[in-house]
């Protein structure tokens, strides 16, 4: 898979633009609030650069990059609802990749999720599963054409025109950010499996979001989740010049480390942590501009061969930059 089938770089850019755009609008106004680190709760965290008027720090306990400081949580609350960088991911960007998306990327993140639901589940009465940020509601369609007809599969999104898009696709929906979700909103259903993809990232307070899901949950339930790691190839490779460390959207990235230990102390317990991620040489061979070293120009430009066998490497030894979960409620 290349990067330019699931995110075409005109398009991509387009998006980046307004977000830069956006920045002015809704954060440069805001106050600034100083927070410990999301994963481990330590203070004194380091200045690793900053980007677009964001400073990111690095923590040195269990490695975490975050915004710090940053904006108010409401200057966040109001960029989501109203932003045309938001309103451009949803009504263009996602759009105009869906089925691209859902061939190259989703449906086989389904049928991943379906593998990893057999490994570790037991099989109760009327099973359902959660997903949380459904968006265009792709993956759930996929992931219901996967499992036995006797599992509901249910999105959880606030946002209302893509509440829309579910609906007229005929999936069960909670109406919703997940911060207002109470169990009352899953009566009728067993909760066997929480999904959050592509969402830890963006969140002001990944740790709240955490501990929300897990009080949701009973003991032996999963959460499945992905976000990007710091420890990643392409992230530590480019560091700022990297298009994946776009603030206000990307404002946390985590590490195999720091994911667990956030986890284990919202009463998780770790069933694997992996990288499966297939683009870090892709995205790194188109910014050979910003790399020095000669040695990582050499294998991110040569031979096939090499680069398929590097990402390989780096999918086994948990350095991609994609990243996903599974761990179960105690």
């Amino acid at each position: 898979m290349k990067e330019e089938e699931i995110r075409p770089e005109s398009v991509f850019n387009d998006y980046l633009a307004l977000a830069e755009n956006d920045i002015k609008t809704y954060f440069f106004s805001s106050p600034l609030h100083y927070i410990p680190c999301p994963a481990c709760g330590k203070i004194q965290c380091i200045f690793q650069f900053r980007k677009m008027g964001f400073d990111y720090e690095e923590c040195p306990q269990c490695g975490t990059l975050f915004v710090n400081p940053r904006p108010d949580e409401s200057a966040f609350v109001r960029f989501y609802t109203d932003s045309p960088s938001v309103r451009f991911w949803a009504d263009h960007f996602y759009k105009n990749t869906e089925e691209s998306r859902r061939n190259k990327l989703i449906r086989p993140k389904a049928e991943r999720v379906g593998r990893l639901l057999e490994k570790y589940l037991c099989f109760p009465e009327n099973p359902a599963i959660i997903d949380i940020g459904a968006g265009y509601g792709v993956f759930c369609e996929e992931l219901k054409k996967i499992l036995p007809n006797n599992y509901s599969v249910i999105g959880i999104e606030p946002a209302s025109s893509l509440q829309q898009i579910c609906r007229q696709k005929n999936i069960p929906l909670i109406p919703k950010f997940l911060e207002d979700v109470v169990p009352q909103d899953f009566e009728g259903y067993n909760i066997v499996a929480v999904t959050s993809f592509e969402l830890l990232e963006h969140l002001y307070d990944p740790r709240r979001f955490i501990e929300t899901v897990s009080s949701l949950l009973h003991t032996d339930s999963l959460l499945i989740l992905s976000t990007l790691s710091w420890d990643g190839f392409d992230l530590q490779v480019l560091r700022e010049s990297s298009k994946s460390i776009h603030p206000p959207h990307h404002i946390n990235f985590f590490t195999p480390l720091s994911l667990s230990l956030m986890l284990k102390s919202a009463g998780f317990s770790i069933c694997e942590i992996t990288t499966p991620g297939e683009l870090d040489v892709d995205i790194v061979t188109k910014q050979l501009g910003d790399i020095n070293d000669p040695f990582i120009k050499r294998i991110v430009s040569g031979d096939e061969t090499v680069k398929k066998q590097f990402q390989i490497f780096l999918q086994k030894t948990n350095l991609s930059s994609h990243m996903m979960v599974v761990a179960k409620k105690k």
